[in-house]
Parts: structure tokens; C-alpha cells; sequence
């Protein structure tokens, strides 16, 4: 049986102890065997490297998406909340416009309707009535920009039913006679006419006032109720209490002044409601003022002014 060099795989002698070709010795079995195992274990390490290369990278990737993902998510869900909380506001602001907007539509639409209401009662020759529908307007309302076309239709109505007042008490038989001092003729035939409240304060509901020629007297409310009396009137002069009147329409309490009157209004009022004095002065901006200078809080108890 020959021998084979493993290494340059020459044929020799069984009993050849070293390779007739090159010299290297000749193994029985392991001489032979081991150039070719340790092929096979260099062939086995290169077919490994790669997987572990490939193991390593994988497990790389999936520790960067694990940190990636817990530091990003928060931002997201901030960016999320953040997103919805404009949305939000968004929504609420344009929900709170169309409320605001629907609201003024319908108090627009109540003060037609009762201006409506209130010119039919004036063409029927209801003064009165036409006057206590348009009381139901709050003042504060007439000093808005907004509500301009309101607050002309309004003096526009009362001035008709003040002229209607007059000509009915002028044609009544219960006209008192010119030659009384305590009628409105004459220099003081100007204080008959109809006067709003200036500056309503905590649970006042005066509206407007009118005074007749005759002395008749109805005072009109808010909550709809008139109260009805008869006034004398008198020159009289002295200091007293009233509010600053350069503001046509206040809508916060105006400072008080003391002014000097030039009349004394003096009004029984009808079912035992007592009597009350109201003095009357000229404005600087030449509107007639009627104040009974009486305090109230900080401010004047009734101060009633022509328009």
C-alpha cells in the first residue's frame, strides 16, 4: 500500500518514514488527515464571522430604535396635545363668535319689535302706552355705537308722543287755567316735557318721565309698571346736588357736582305715593335737568335729563 505526501500528495513506499519528494514525513493518519481538517475549520470560522457580524448589527439597530423611540414619543404626544389644545381654542373661539353674533341678531329683532309695537300705539293716539312699550329699552343700550338706529327711532317716537301728550291735555277739560303760578305756562311752559333717567344704580327701574302742561305726571318703569301723580312748579334758587351731564348716555357712574337751580318741581304722586321734589337747571349743553339731590351711594338717588 503506497503512501501519500499530504503535503505535495507524492506517492511513496508504505515503509517510506518521510516523502521521497519533498521530505516531509509521512503520518500514518493524522499526518494525512490534518491539512484537510484544518481546511474544514478555517472554512467553518469564515461561515460563521458573517452571521455574528450580522447578529451584532441587528441587535445594534434594534437598541438605536428602542432609545429613538422613548425619547421621540414624548414630543410627539406633546406635539399632539399641543395640536389639539389649538384646535380647541380654535373651536371654542369660533363657537363663542357665532353665540355673541345670534345674540345681538335677536336683541336687535326684540328692539324692532317693540319700536314697531310702540309707533302703532303712537298712530292709535296712545301716548302713553307707546311710551311705557318703549321704557322697556334699557338706557344703557342708546349709549352703544352699535344700537345707533335704535336710539334715533327711540327720541324720534318719544318726541311724537310728547307732542301727543300735549295736545290731549290742551284739548282736556281738567286744563288748569294760564293766570295759575303753579302751572306750566310761560317762561316755565319748557319744563313740561318728558325727561329720561340719567344713571340707573343697583334696583333702580325708572325709564322716563313726562310732564304735562297741566301738571300731569306718569313716570314709566322698566318692569313695566307707571306711576302717575300731578306737579306744581315754582322759581327757586339754590345749591344742589346732581350728577356731571357732559356724557349723553353714561354707562358708568358719573361724578357729582352741585349746581344752582333756577325751578322747584313739586309732584303728588296718586295713591298716597307721597310727594317728592325734583329741582330743575339748566346744562351746559343746554338740556333741561331735573335732580331731587338726594344722595345715593356714591352717587345721586334721581336725575332725570331731556334728549
Amino acid at each position: 500500500m503506497m503512501k501519500e505526501c499530504s503535503y505535495c500528495h507524492t506517492k511513496n513506499s508504505d515503509k517510506s518514514k518521510f516523502c521521497e519528494q519533498c521530505g516531509k514525513p509521512l503520518g500514518e493518519n493524522g499526518s494525512t488527515n490534518e491539512p484537510h481538517e484544518t481546511s474544514k475549520s478555517t472554512v467553518a470560522q469564515k461561515n460563521i464571522q458573517p452571521v455574528l457580524i450580522g447578529a451584532i448589527v441587528a441587535l445594534v439597530g434594534i437598541i438605536i430604535g428602542i432609545i429613538l423611540f422613548i425619547y421621540l414619543k414624548p414630543n410627539n404626544t406633546s406635539a399632539l396635545s399641543s395640536e389639539s389644545s389649538r384646535t380647541e381654542t380654535t373651536s371654542t373661539t369660533k363657537n363663542s363668535s357665532q353665540t355673541e353674533t345670534t345674540s345681538s341678531k335677536k336683541e336687535a329683532e326684540n328692539y324692532d319689535e317693540i319700536i314697531k309695537v310702540a309707533k302703532e300705539l303712537n298712530i292709535e293716539g296712545k301716548y302713553k302706552e307707546s311710551e311705557l312699550k318703549l321704557a322697556s329699552i334699557p338706557v344703557s343700550v342708546l349709549g352703544k355705537p352699535e344700537w345707533a338706529t335704535i336710539k334715533e327711532a327711540i327720541e324720534n317716537l318719544t318726541n311724537l308722543n310728547n307732542k301727543g301728550l300735549q295736545e290731549q291735555k290742551k284739548s282736556s277739560d281738567n286744563v288748569q287755567q294760564n293766570d295759575d303760578p303753579s302751572t306750566f305756562t310761560g317762561d316755565l311752559a319748557k319744563w313740561a316735557n318728558t325727561y329720561t333717567f340719567y344713571y340707573s344704580q343697583s334696583s333702580q327701574k325708572q325709564s322716563r318721565l313726562t310732564i304735562a302742561t297741566n301738571g300731569g305726571v306718569t313716570q314709566s318703569n322698566y318692569d313695566g309698571t307707571q306711576y302717575f301723580g300731578r306737579a306744581t312748579i315754582v322759581n327757586a334758587s339754590g345749591d344742589i346736588l346732581s350728577y356731571n351731564t357732559d356724557t349723553l348716555y353714561p354707562t358708568r357712574m358719573p361724578s357729582t357736582k352741585t349746581i344752582n337751580s333756577n325751578v322747584k318741581i313739586t309732584i303728588q304722586w296718586d295713591n298716597n305715593g307721597g310727594s317728592q321734589n325734583l329741582y330743575g337747571y339748566l346744562s351746559y349743553s343746554s338740556r333741561l335737568v331735573l335732580t331731587d339731590g338726594l344722595n345715593k351711594g356714591s352717587g345721586v338717588n334721581e336725575v332725570w335729563i331731556t334728549y
